[in-house]
């Protein structure tokens, strides 16, 4: 279950040197304005606007901005732009361009892993295998030879490419006796082709 919803933080407080509209009061009207934001599980990922409400403290009278009279709305006004939006309410936001930038860095640094581990397959090497109707299964390398690997393929498939980690769990039981053969640049243009989705090496 996902929580969000919306919150506010109060940015500034001030007394006003006005009248209160109700009772007409002097110097009694504070001004409180309120930076509201979106949270995720109470992480703040954006502001969404301002708010204000002002309270008379001798009447108690509170006001939105909606119901206040042209003087206090106008103090509003330029409480809020002297009042800039905290950065710790983009902290939601901030956390997912880093994650982002994590998960491309990473994926940058498998892909050139994979690269440079097709041209040199080694005996024990997995490979993560996307079938032609779109199935996964396993290929393990049992040997290699001059300029070829020599692979058994796994029995189950998977319709799901997180269904390889079942299919690795069965261990050496899963794979078929038969060997197949494939050349190293067969095996680099499957891996261009995003037929090998993955390699796994102990």
């Amino acid at each position: 279950m996902i929580i969000y919803g919306t919150k506010a933080k109060e940015l500034a407080h001030q007394t006003l040197f006005e009248k209160c509209p109700t009772c007409g009061t002097q110097n009694s009207v504070e001004m409180h304005v309120f930076q509201k934001y979106a949270h995720i599980f109470w992480i703040p990922f954006f502001p969404i606007g301002k708010t204000a409400v002002s309270q008379c403290e001798h009447c108690k009278q509170v006001l939105k901005p909606k119901e206040m009279p042209a003087s206090l709305k106008s103090e509003y006004e330029n409480m809020k732009l002297q009042h800039k939006t905290p950065l710790w309410m983009f902290s939601g936001l901030a956390a997912i361009v880093v994650l982002i930038g994590l998960a491309m860095y990473n994926g940058k640094q498998t892909d050139e892993r994979n690269a440079k581990w097709i041209l040199a397959p080694q005996a024990g090497d997995i490979y993560e295998v996307k079938t032609p109707d779109k199935q996964y299964t396993l290929y393990k390398v049992d040997e290699v030879q001059g300029d070829s690997a020599y692979f058994r393929v796994n029995m189950y498939e998977s319709n799901k490419l997180s269904g390889l980690a079942d299919l690795k769990r069965k261990g050496d039981a899963g794979y078929s006796e038969d060997v197949y053969g494939v050349s190293k640049k067969d095996l680099k243009e499957m891996l261009e082709k995003k037929e090998i989705v993955g390699i796994e090496r102990k």
